[in-house]
């Protein structure tokens, strides 16, 4: 009797044990989250090196979420499926974009979500997908891989063989032009100062001018006022003498008649 007592009690201790680190491991790899997630779908256009399984995913860098799988796509060998868990109530919009990014300089790697504009209308499942898809859009390390590539063909466009002879030429003719550059300027500058120098001269003879105009201000025109005055005045005279001998011609001999006295003279 005492010996079964004994087994049940190991028995018992046996499955607490077990209980325990059952319940110890869940504690460990979930924590008894109790939040609800929804599920995502992210179809990436280039390497996603870097990221796995359990990577986190944040909003606007904060965590709310992690990748569930990665998978390449069966219908594009040029896309990577990813399936994505966030938070019941993270606000995923029908303008939400998912980025790969590279955190420091560790390298690690997670799905950044960012909204594109301030809606608030929520994303629909697209029809044939298990889940919601939310657009991805190229990573700062593609897009400057993108553009060395670009910059690296326009410089072999730029580096053929005839636009380096062409180059080339230039270069021999290089200093025939500066040299031509130098006489100009040369020419230029001496024609500066011959303006200069024209320039002094008018500003001189307009000073003569102006003296010689004041001068004859001055001095001639006052004096020719003067003439002018008199000879209108002689012409008047002569006038009236010639209306004289036309009405009595004997005014030549005895002259003008002085004119009759007036009463009491």
């Amino acid at each position: 009797m005492e010996s079964k007592v004994n087994y049940t009690l190991v028995g018992l201790t046996v499955i607490l044990l077990t209980a325990g680190l059952i319940a110890a491991g869940l504690w460990l790899s979930i924590g008894f989250d109790r939040k609800t997630y929804n599920r995502y779908i992210v179809y990436m256009h280039e390497s996603i090196a870097g990221l796995s399984e359990e990577s986190p995913v944040k909003y606007n860098g904060v965590k709310v979420g992690q990748v569930s799988k990665i998978e390449l796509s069966k219908t594009d060998p040029q896309k990577t499926r990813i399936i994505i868990q966030v938070e019941a109530g993270t606000p995923i919009t029908t303008t939400t974009y998912a980025t790969l990014i590279t955190q420091g300089i560790t390298g690690t790697t997670y799905l950044g979500l960012s909204p594109a504009t301030s809606t608030f209308l929520p994303l629909q499942r697209t029809p044939g997908e298990r889940y919601p898809v939310i657009p991805s859009r190229p990573s700062f390390f593609h897009q400057l891989e993108k553009n060395l590539n670009e910059i690296s063909e326009g410089f072999k466009r730029i580096l053929t063989k005839e636009n380096a002879r062409n180059l080339n030429s230039a270069l021999n003719e290089l200093p025939k032009a500066l040299n031509e550059l130098r006489v100009a300027t040369k020419k230029f500058t001496e024609m500066s100062a011959d303006m200069s120098t024209a320039g002094r001269q008018v500003t001189s003879t307009m000073k003569v001018g102006k003296d010689t105009i004041d001068k004859i201000s001055q001095q001639t025109i006052p004096p020719a006022v003067i003439l002018l005055r008199r000879l209108d005045d002689i012409a008047a005279n002569l006038e009236k003498v010639s209306e004289q001998m036309r009405q009595n011609p004997a005014v030549i001999i005895r002259g003008t008649t002085p004119p009759p006295p007036g009463p009491g003279e």
